[in-house]
């Protein structure tokens, strides 16, 4: 089994979904879309679309947006896995007829709780400490089933059959990776009044973070 991942930025990466994938024998390969890197459909069997700092709605700025968008539909077409993450929720709630919008409650960046729905109350159970780092949000396209929300915003992740994932947070991140988001937006922390030590956390919230990317690449893998 092999993944294609899609990176709209280079250093928002696989991070702990690599780890988890290919320690399940899953083999992954990066492609940076930015640059026009784009897999073919048949020579994977899933597609990772990952986050970055422009909207889904900014394909005319970003063109290589509206490839993404038609390979979340070639791949799910085809029958095979498609799971985004942030950005690359957006871009799947949109390829499925979902509205992507500034969030009416401003950014939500930093550690913060999201509430498991559907399925996710058979993995996690009670609320995780996840991840945040965007501005827009989703509506959640008809028929598909919702599986988070937080207190800032109702639609954090949903299931379109069992090909289907979008996470609006981030479970992939590394503690090492995040440094040079730290870096690349500081200017947007300063302006939003967040301190550098808040992202960074404890070792602890890493831990578990890895622990629920782990989890949540199981039960994808399982769908």
């Amino acid at each position: 089994m092999k993944v294609a991942a899609l990176k709209n930025i280079e250093f928002e990466d696989l991070g702990n979904f690599k780890t988890a994938f290919e320690k399940r024998g899953v083999k992954t390969e990066e492609f940076r879309a930015f640059e026009g890197e784009f897999p073919k459909p048949t020579d994977f069997d899933i597609l990772v679309v990952l986050g970055g700092p422009m909207g889904a709605y900014q394909e005319d700025k970003f063109p290589f947006l509206k490839e993404e968008e038609r390979l979340i539909k070639d791949f799910f077409h085809e029958g095979k896995k498609v799971l985004g993450v942030c950005l690359g929720a957006q871009l799947i709630a949109k390829a499925f007829g979902g509205r992507v919008f500034k969030g009416e409650w401003g950014k939500e960046i930093g550690w913060k709780e999201v509430f498991p729905q559907g399925d996710f109350e058979i993995l996690y159970k009670d609320e995780i400490e996840v991840f945040h780092w965007h501005g827009d949000t989703f509506e959640i396209p008809k028929g598909a089933v919702k599986l988070a929300s937080s207190a800032m915003y109702k639609n954090q992740a949903f299931r379109i059959g069992k090909q289907v994932v979008a996470l609006q947070f981030h479970l992939e991140v590394e503690e090492e990776g995040i440094k040079r988001w730290i870096e690349a937006y500081r200017e947007e922390l300063k302006e939003e009044g967040i301190e550098e030590r808040e992202i960074l956390a404890s070792p602890d919230k890493w831990r578990k973070l890895r622990l629920y990317s782990d989890v949540f690449i199981e039960y994808f893998l399982r769908l």
